[in-house]
Parts: C-alpha cells; structure tokens; sequence
C-alpha cells in the first residue's frame, strides 16, 4: 500500500509540474468514459492476513467529469465490480514422532458490487490528442449478489500403516447473510489514466474502510485494477 501512494504521489507532482503547458490545448467542460476491466481483489483480515490469493474479477461501467476550474475535475459514476477474498490455507503439525498432519483448507467467495466513485481529479492535455489524469477520493458500494466455496482435505500419516485421509466435500453459501458479510461497504479509491483520442486506460487502488463481516475477524476490501473505454 505505501509503494502505492508513493507512486501516486510522484505522478501527481509531475503533473502539476508541468501544468503550464496545458493551457494552449482546448478542454471539454463535460466528458464521459465508459470502463471494462479486470480486477485484482483481496480483503485485510485482521490479526490474520496469511494463505491470502488474488480473487480475480471484473469491472464494468462509466463515469461523469465535470471540469469546474482549469484542469481540476470532478468525478462520479456507477460500475459493477466483482470482489471477493479467496485463500488456501496450507499448515503441517508434527504431533512428535508419531505422525504428521497436512491440512488444506480452500475459501473462495465473491461479491458483486454496485459502486460509485466521488473523486477529485486533475486532467493534463499533453497534445489535442493525449492527455493524463489522475483522480482519487472515496468509493460507496452495494453488494447485490455473492456466492462462495469450501472445502478441506487432512492427511494423517505416519510410519505404521495408510495415511488417513479426511475430506470435507465442497460446500456451497452465499456471501450476503447475516452471519457472513454486510452488503454496505465504502472506502478510498485513486486511479491514474491515459487518454489517447477517444481511448482511455486507468489503473487505480480501492482501500475499503469498512468492516463487512457481522462475525469473526475484522474484513475490509482491497482491490487494485486495470480498465480499458471510450471516452465522449
């Protein structure tokens, strides 16, 4: 995350160090640009961040830019977004010099979220033709449709005789239940763009700040993206 920032952070100096020489090429006061994209998502589980795995997902939708001074934007809109947390848990115990027992535990879940951006921008026109912008401010997001998986295998084995196998068939379960995750969630998010014409590519982060599990440990979403549109 600090590597993230970072790097937003020198685009953003460059940006307004060059500023000036954006003045000679004509901006629309309104644009709207239309996004698919992939997602890499992930969740901060507190007190517990390990066998994590990137949930990959997608992303589709526009949003609106209102330029109210100069190169300073605003922006909003609305996308679908899938997101989720998918782990595989993998430990070995040593009970003496008995036996050994592996266990493998699989999670995988996914929300589908209605999210919408309100974010601060600064559009930069290089040519009449290329452009670059950088956006960042908070997200609000409704989870409409989750679904998940779980599944374990132990193995015990030890010198004497078979390993003994214990498999937990897959069990399916929905993701938005009072017992699993809450369907609000809202949080930070910035993204960097490259406009080419009518052709535009954004990466950005998306830090959740709230916690979506009703029980157990703390979950907040994390997710970094890359997305391709057509601006008009």
């Amino acid at each position: 995350m600090k590597t993230i920032l970072k790097i937003f952070l020198l685009i953003s100096l460059f940006v307004c160090s060059i500023g000036t020489i954006n003045a000679q090429y004509p901006k629309k006061r309104i644009t709207s640009d239309i996004h698919v994209g992939l997602n890499l998502a992930g969740m901060d589980i507190k007190n517990e961040n390990t066998y994590k795995q990137a949930k990959v997902g997608v992303n589709i939708g526009f949003n609106v830019n209102y330029k109210f001074w100069s190169n300073m934007q605003l922006q909003t809109g609305l996308f679908v977004t899938k997101k989720g947390l998918k782990r595989h848990i993998h430990t070995v115990e040593k009970n003496g010099d008995i036996s050994v027992t592996t266990y493998d535990g699989y999670y995988n879940a996914t929300g589908n979220y209605i999210q919408m951006p309100f974010n601060l921008g600064y559009e930069l026109y290089f040519t009449k033709s290329w452009a670059f912008n950088i956006n960042g401010g908070l997200y609000a997001a409704y989870g409409y449709k989750g679904t998940g998986t779980t599944s374990s295998v132990t193995v015990i084995s030890d010198n004497i005789g078979k390993p003994v196998v214990t498999t937990v068939p897959e069990v399916e379960f929905e993701s938005f239940t009072p017992d699993r995750w809450r369907r609000f969630d809202y949080g930070l998010n910035a993204k960097v763009g490259l406009v080419y014409d009518i052709y535009t590519i954004n990466i950005g982060y998306e830090y959740g700040l709230y916690n979506i599990a009703y029980t157990g440990p703390e979950l907040k979403n994390r997710n970094f993206f890359v997305s391709f549109g057509f601006r008009f």
